[in-house]
């Protein structure tokens, strides 16, 4: 067992941070304190995130390298890119306060 003081405000902050988390505050800091002792310093979400982005970077390095690709065939690839980088970016710009 634990045991630390937290600010009200903090402690107000953790608690709906777990409620939009679907979990409960012990669990939001039990995974918090996993995450933390073995290194990752990010989230599940955000590292699904991160594969999204290179699995676009990928996307248009193979296009680069595919000089006789159909025009149409690069111009939907590249849209599916952006939407996709704009989902991750709106995922995140949403959680700014």
């Amino acid at each position: 067992m634990i045991k630390f003081r937290v600010a009200a405000a903090d402690k107000r902050l953790i608690a709906d941070a777990a409620a939009r988390a679907g979990t409960t505050v012990s669990e939001l800091l039990r995974r918090a304190g996993r995450a933390a002792a073995s290194g990752r310093i990010t989230s599940r979400p955000m590292l699904s995130d991160l594969v999204l982005v290179r699995t676009a970077a990928n996307r248009l390095a193979t296009l680069m390298d595919a000089p006789d690709a159909d025009p149409a065939v690069i111009a939907a690839r590249v849209k599916e890119t952006v939407e996709d980088l704009r989902a991750i970016a709106a995922r995140h710009l949403a959680n700014i306060r």
